[in-house]
This record gives structure tokens, sequence and C-alpha cells, in this order.
């Protein structure tokens, strides 16, 4: 078995998996149950995605195509937005918890 990709999340991998199965090549998930250990925290690259040696070429063609097919990562559009409305749902969690506090200490 040869690795053919190495997935950000557990869904990146499986779909992949699902587009070489559609493809004729069977494939494998590896490592997608390790994230759940890690909890609510990001784990990326644990799982991957696995194919017998003799599909190795043609399973590199198909994630090339689909790659190729994806729209480019923009971090400067999608990171920025995720972190912000994070940290407003922080900030919002951490004033909701000391109101409730010093409404149950009157």
């Amino acid at each position: 078995m040869k690795c053919v990709f190495r997935a950000r999340d557990a869904i990146e991998a499986h779909m992949l998996a699902d587009l070489l199965d559609q493809a004729g090549i069977m494939a494998q998930v590896q490592g997608d149950m390790l994230q759940g250990a890690v909890g609510e925290l990001p784990a990326a690259g644990l799982a991957s995605v696995w194919v017998a040696e003799s599909d190795e070429a043609r399973a590199r063609e198909v994630i090339t195509d689909f790659e190729a097919s994806q729209p480019a990562d923009s971090p400067e559009t999608h990171r920025p937005q995720a972190q912000a409305s994070f940290t407003r749902g922080l900030l919002l969690g951490m004033i909701l918890g000391v109101v409730m506090m010093l409404v149950l200490l009157r």
C-alpha cells in the first residue's frame, strides 16, 4: 500500500477515497479516527488515503485533476473571518459568564 494523499481532516480523506473508488481505484483511509483523540482542537494531517502500489500512478492523476478543479485556498479571505468569528464567540461567552456569576452572587 502507498500513501497518495495527506488530508486536512477525515472528511477530506473520505471524500477523496470515494472519488478514487468512483475511478475504479480501491482506496483506504487511515488515521481518520485519530482526530477523535484530539477532541475539538484542530488536528490537521492525521488522515491519509492509501492505495495499492499498482494503482499509485493512476490515483495520483485523479488527485491532481481533483486539486486542479478546486478553487484556490485564500487564507486572507477564509482564515481571518473564521478567527474573528471564533474570537467574537469567545468574548461573548466570557461576558455572559461574568454577568451570570454577578447575578447569581447577589
